[in-house]
């Protein structure tokens, strides 16, 4: 920074400025600035709207209070700075168990939760998904997907009543955050059921920026809307747990969270 030689007045004004211009771009900075820009992005509130709207938090910020830490999470899920990090490398056996879990159970709901995946994205080979919900897959090879490059920052998941199949996918591809992966990929559910967990639209923001979902779970009907666009709109999900904790999925990458406040519904 060049030094001030305008006078101390100037200089004041000065330094005010670039403090709250950094304040602007913290991560955990009153959950405001999704865009990543230091503008409010789409869908975001603050914790006094979530509280006056009926929300509770299930993250303080500061701690993992709440969350039922196991031993291989330690040094991995971290609360910083009013962000859950994850660094993808929890080790357990099974690997579902390395998911950070609430330890209060919930049955319906609304679920406001902001998230990103911070890695640097790289070029991978992605499936094609078809409107079914199958994927592609080669003529030739009947088993084998098609796939096609496309950039790719990671994996992850919010996942309810406590079971891998009802989960809010968050993921790179071009498909779009929000699917319901264990459902759509089942091949024993009716198509109309598969078709449902598809987002009907792409809502993410450019990989590396914050996003959020707002999650309606009632009965056996879920909606989720992804930076205020609705990507699924009362997917029925057959055979779904009444109760159940929430997860942060760990998929063997790193993922942020934060904000993260439910709303109980009668």
């Amino acid at each position: 920074m060049r030094s001030c030689r305008e006078g101390p007045r100037q200089c004041k004004s000065t330094a005010l400025v670039v403090t709250l211009l950094a304040l602007s771009v913290l991560p955990g900075r009153d959950g405001l600035f999704a865009a990543g820009n230091g503008t409010r992005g789409p869908g975001v509130r603050s914790p006094a709207e979530l509280t006056q709207q009926g929300f509770k938090p299930l993250f303080d910020g500061k701690s993992l209070a709440g969350w039922n830490v196991k031993p291989w999470h330690e040094g991995h899920w971290v609360a910083r700075d009013g962000v859950i990090d994850y660094d993808g490398k929890a080790k357990a056996k099974p690997a579902g168990d390395a998911t950070l879990w609430t330890k209060d159970k919930f049955g319906d709901f609304v679920l406001y939760v902001e998230w990103r995946l911070p890695a640097k994205p790289e070029m991978k080979p992605q499936p094609i998904v078809l409107f079914n919900g199958d994927f592609l897959m080669q003529e030739e090879n009947p088993r084998q997907r098609v796939t096609r490059l496309r950039l790719d920052a990671g994996d992850s998941g919010i996942l309810m009543r406590g079971i891998l199949n009802c989960q809010a996918n968050i993921w790179s591809q071009e498909l779009g955050s929000g699917e319901i992966n264990g459902y759509r990929t089942n091949p024993k559910m009716p198509q109309e059921v598969r078709r449902a967990c598809i987002p009907v639209k792409k809502a993410d923001r450019p990989l590396g920026e914050w996003n959020v979902f707002e999650i309606t779970l009632r009965a056996d009907r879920m909606t989720v809307v992804l930076n205020s666009e609705k990507v699924i709109d009362a997917a029925r999900l057959p055979d779904l747990p009444p109760t159940g904790p929430i997860g942060l999925q760990h998929h063997g990458d790193p993922v942020q969270f934060r904000q993260i406040f439910i709303k109980p519904l009668p």
